[in-house]
């Protein structure tokens, strides 16, 4: 069933939420996180304070929302990716999948994930990547060995603290490693199995 379309005041709220969002964002990575004033964003945004806390609790909010909305599209898309043609080691590309996306994203994967970021949302989005991982283990079976007697919850919590470290050292230390070589090592690392061949 199609959704009805938005109303011009629903249009304009949008379009307002995401100039907040996008005002946000710019400043932390101009500033650093806590430098950034609600003031400041809606400077940037041309809004009025009023108008910003009509949509957003706080700073940390607005910031999180951009966040957040960014995980659970790559969450989707890596489903949608691999729905109908499961490859074999697939933890290979899921990791490869997560790094490429970090690449492509890395600005603002830097809000979380620098020392010009916010340890509040480091924890937010640990939080939330724990909860896709174990959703993931539940509801896909091939995910999960069958010998192994470890609760899923804390496969799904060392997984996100392998992830997140890997993360943050890849986007905060000079290196040249890019995201197949990160997803190849970690891979190779846990799997003892040497990733794929990339195709030609």
């Amino acid at each position: 069933m199609n959704n009805p379309p938005l109303t011009r005041h629903q249009r304009h709220r949008l379009q307002t939420r995401k100039a907040l969002i996008q005002a946000a964002v710019e400043l932390v990575l101009e500033k650093g996180y806590e430098a950034v004033t609600v003031q400041d964003i809606t400077d940037r945004a041309d809004f009025g304070r009023g108008t910003f806390y009509v949509h957003f609790k706080d700073k940390e909010e607005v910031v999180w929302t951009a966040i957040e909305g960014l995980c659970l599209e790559l969450e989707q898309a890596a489903h949608n990716q691999y729905k109908d043609n499961i490859p074999d080691q697939r933890e290979y590309y899921g990791l490869l999948f997560i790094f490429n996306q970090v690449e492509k994203n890395r600005d603002l994967f830097r809000v979380c994930f620098s020392t010009q970021g916010s340890t509040a949302l480091t924890e937010r989005v640990s939080d939330l990547m724990a909860e896709i991982f174990l959703y993931d283990l539940q509801n896909q079976p091939a995910l999960r060995d069958p010998n192994s007697d470890v609760p899923l919850e804390i496969i799904a919590q060392m997984m996100t603290g392998l992830i997140t470290r890997m993360i943050s050292w890849w986007l905060n230390t000079p290196n040249d490693y890019t995201a197949e070589q990160m997803a190849g090592m970690i891979y190779e690392t846990l799997y003892r199995r040497k990733p794929p061949v990339p195709r030609a």
